[in-house]
């Protein structure tokens, strides 16, 4: 009952958020695909990378195969099996914050005083994560059509995008079931889903004669598509039989509990808490721990593996010609060196980046909670205690990835150097999205995701010799970047801390100024 009236309100919830991460998804295609024909022009060029840097180890183990030697081919090998996490993690936020999250916070209760039905959340919320993928899918298929590739592989890379994220959501949809706190939901189900994509990776890294292994998880069979390489659809219909599986799992579950309750009762604490607790950075640690952790610890793993095997990709890559463009793009005279510090700078900026934001914007969730208001806690302390572990815990990621990636050669001072000087950048784009919280709130989060957008789109823009040298250093990346363009010298890490540290500052004083959202 009224589920359409949950849909649109789900839609004008999210009229920001949900086409900011479908447009992202697509330019992140699009920009692959120019990339891809800037690096490999030639089709010697795309046979030498389908015949030897695509079967790297550690190029199997993230990205999978190559199905073909075509320009489609390879750009579906580098960025498909990422368009399928980023489309997952996005589809389990929305369908957490649509469901446990709205239990959490009284939403759902204030909704069942009405005329609606059990289910009708749950599958408003699905409609709308399932359509949004539906609609990845086609933007991906305009883009790749309209940049001359085939439409059965562009088709085939549309579909395989919108399958992580139909089957990120229907997991989501069973974790929301079974606990009872929205993070905890959130972080099982891309746990659930990042291990499937480490199998496949495994799978994959295997060969033969451990390619059975990919058929076990939803993960292998989506990138068996064979975007561009002979395109294989059946096996986009074991994903729908899952998809639906587990929707079906999900409504059982939810037929069985209470509202505000999970099939697995939360575990019970000590009878009396730690000294720690009595503070807000104590409660801070609690609830950022797991998260943090789990960050450092996959820092760990793909540093590692990007350092034991990532240097004899590039340099049998950088052999090739294929890597000319880049060095003169980036003013270097070492393509296959310029080429590692590019993929250490991408994966660090962006991943360490998404965390900073992700810890700052807690603080919003966190704000409509009536308790942290019947304790003397200021709220620039209360704020102050989160900003921490935005900033500590990317700059410990950092070392780690550092040393990490002196596994190789055992040049770990170089690998350090490598990591750490993109600390600033990141703490600004932090400092940002506080300062968007302080300021506005509601619109915290979208000005802190935009930001991060922009600099990603502006950052490939450049890469492609779509953005000029003047506007690309509005980034704050720009300054700490790989190529000959930054000069991050202590001056300049100096100055991008001192704008951070300000952007915190108008956020901490907007804060103090507004209104609690209560």
């Amino acid at each position: 009952m009224n589920t359409a009236a949950l849909i649109r309100l789900i839609l004008r919830r999210d009229r920001v958020w949900q086409p900011l991460w479908v447009l992202s998804v697509t330019l992140f295609v699009a920009t692959t695909v120019a990339t891809i024909r800037q690096l490999l022009p030639t089709p010697e060029a795309r046979l030498h990378y389908a015949g030897e840097i695509a079967k790297n180890p550690v190029i199997l183990l993230l990205q999978g195969p190559t199905y073909g030697d075509s320009l489609g081919a390879a750009a579906a090998q580098q960025r498909g099996a990422a368009t399928t996490l980023f489309a997952a993690l996005a589809s389990i936020i929305l369908l957490v914050k649509h469901t446990r999250s709205d239990e959490e916070q009284g939403r759902r209760e204030l909704i069942g005083s009405a005329a609606v039905g059990r289910h009708a959340p749950l599958t408003a919320a699905l409609t709308v994560v399932l359509a949004a993928n539906a609609v990845l899918a086609a933007l991906i298929t305009v883009v790749c059509v309209s940049a001359g590739l085939p439409l059965p592989g562009a088709l085939a890379w549309g579909l395989m995008a919108a399958s992580g994220g139909w089957v990120g959501a229907a997991l989501a949809a069973v974790a929301v079931q079974v606990t009872q706190s929205a993070r905890v939901a959130g972080a099982v189900a891309f746990a659930v889903f990042f291990a499937a994509y480490l199998v496949r990776g495994v799978s994959d890294l295997g060969g033969p004669r451990l390619e059975w292994l990919g058929w076990l998880v939803p993960n292998g069979w989506i990138l068996r598509a064979h975007a561009f390489g002979g395109e294989q659809w059946w096996v986009f219909l074991p994903v729908a039989v899952f998809v639906a599986a587990m929707a079906g799992v999900a409504y059982a579950l939810s037929a069985r509990r209470d509202i505000g309750a999970g099939l697995m009762p939360p575990r019970l604490g000590p009878a009396h808490a730690p000294n720690a607790l009595r503070g807000p950075l104590g409660l801070a640690w609690r609830m950022h721990r797991g998260m943090a952790l789990s960050w450092i610890a996959g820092a760990a793993f793909i540093g590692a593996g990007i350092g034991l095997g990532g240097k004899t990709a590039v340099k049998t890559f950088g052999q090739s010609g294929a890597l000319d463009f880049w060095a003169r793009r980036t003013g270097s005279d070492d393509p296959a060196q310029i080429f590692f510090e590019l993929v250490v700078y991408e994966l660090a900026v962006y991943s360490v980046s998404l965390y900073a934001i992700m810890t700052v914007l807690r603080l919003r969730g966190e704000e409509a909670i009536e308790l942290f208001l019947s304790h003397p806690v200021s709220r620039v302390h209360w704020a102050v205690s989160h900003l921490l572990f935005a900033v500590a815990v990317p700059a410990v990621v950092l070392v780690i990835v550092g040393l990490a990636l002196g596994l190789g050669n055992g040049d770990f001072a170089g690998g350090l150097a490598l990591t750490t000087v993109l600390l600033p950048g990141i703490w600004v784009m932090a400092g940002l999205a506080l300062a968007a919280f302080g300021l506005f709130r509601r619109a915290g989060a979208a000005v802190g995701w935009t930001a991060l957008v922009l600099a990603i789109a502006m950052e490939i823009g450049w890469e492609v010799g779509l953005v000029s040298d003047s506007l690309f250093m509005i980034s704050p990346f720009a300054h700490v970047h790989y190529s000959t363009l930054a000069d991050p010298g202590p001056g300049t890490l100096l100055g991008l801390t001192l704008v951070a540290t300000g952007l915190v500052a108008i956020g901490l004083y907007g804060l103090r100024r507004r209104d609690l959202a209560l």
